[in-house]
């Protein structure tokens, strides 16, 4: 399972609410939409290696007229041949549902769903939904909250690292001392003996949580730091943000790792390890959005406060 929805937009003349509505359609389903623009699908090709690589697209938008006098009708089959399971979505402010699908049966092309421009946008939403749906199992949800934890791990540990400089690596070991010893006495020796702070978050005691409350603890600390102004204001709000992950997250993916799922009648329902309900597919599209949200959130801090090479 993933986060992102691949969107192929093969247009040269799309407007901004017609990109709004398809992004809320994709946000509705929990995803984020990254979009490729092509205004006459001469680059193709190399989309078409980009797709067999990666699978960077769900979804395929073609309108029936695109620049320099290309029609999407023409250029379909060879779409088509290059994007064998992708599905498209063949649209055109002047022609019928009923003309575009000629056009599409004339050449026998499978797979392309048709609609006017007047409804497009909500017809790429239910596809949108439609793809959502294949994926409301318990191994995907399992694997999207493991894969969001994991990348998490990691930015925690380059900013814990980037802020940990002078007292605050001091402040920093001995946080992670305590936190760790506390729970174990077995670690009263193993653990402090790491030769540094990068050693500490390595080790196999610092889980995710620990990690992400050291993570916030120096940010609380380096936000206090700062002068008043946007950047301390930003980086405030984006702290604030992260403050459930724990719930949200973290107690989300740990549940998942020991939960079966069983059919009801709406469709799978998603058991703890008590047999008790925990989510149904219908809480997934709301799962999904959160985990973005906070990853985002995540990410956003990392960007402002690690400098690029």
């Amino acid at each position: 399972m993933k986060l992102q929805f691949g969107l192929l937009w093969i247009e040269d003349n799309f407007s901004p609410q017609e990109e709004e509505e398809i992004r809320r359609g994709a946000a509705d389903a929990g995803f984020e939409l990254e979009i490729t623009v092509s205004v006459d699908g001469a680059d193709i090709g190399e989309l078409a290696e980009r797709q067999q690589s990666y699978h960077a697209f769900d979804l395929v938008l073609l309108d029936l007229g695109l620049a320099g006098g290309v029609r999407g009708d023409k250029l379909a089959p060879e779409i088509r041949r290059l994007f064998r399971s992708t599905p498209i979505l063949f649209y055109s402010s002047g022609d019928t549902e009923a003309g575009l699908r000629d056009r599409m049966a004339k050449d026998r092309i499978e797979g392309v769903f048709c609609a006017n421009r007047d409804n497009f946008t909500a017809r790429a939403s239910e596809l949108i939904q439609d793809y959502a749906h294949t994926l409301n199992r318990l191994s995907g949800m399992r694997g999207l909250a493991m894969e969001v934890v994991a990348e998490v791990d990691v930015i925690c540990r380059k900013v814990i690292l980037e802020l940990a400089v002078g007292e605050a690596e001091e402040v920093a070991t001995k946080f992670l001392d305590k936190a760790v010893c506390d729970q174990s006495s077995a670690n009263l020796e193993k653990f402090p003996a790491q030769a540094n702070l990068a050693e500490r978050i390595d080790h196999p005691a610092t889980d995710s949580m620990k990690s992400f409350n050291l993570f916030r603890e120096l940010l609380r600390k380096h936000i206090a730091s700062l002068p008043d102004g946007e950047a301390k204001d930003d980086l405030r709000a984006l702290r604030a943000a992260t403050k459930d992950y724990r719930d949200s997250v973290l107690e989300v993916r740990n549940v998942l790792g020991h939960a079966l799922e069983t059919r009801n009648e709406k469709g799978w329902l998603i058991l703890d390890r008590n047999g008790e309900p925990f989510m149904t597919i219908d809480d997934f599209p709301s799962h999904r959005s959160t985990f973005l949200s906070q990853l985002r959130a995540v990410r956003q801090i990392s960007d402002i406060l690690i400098t690029k090479d």
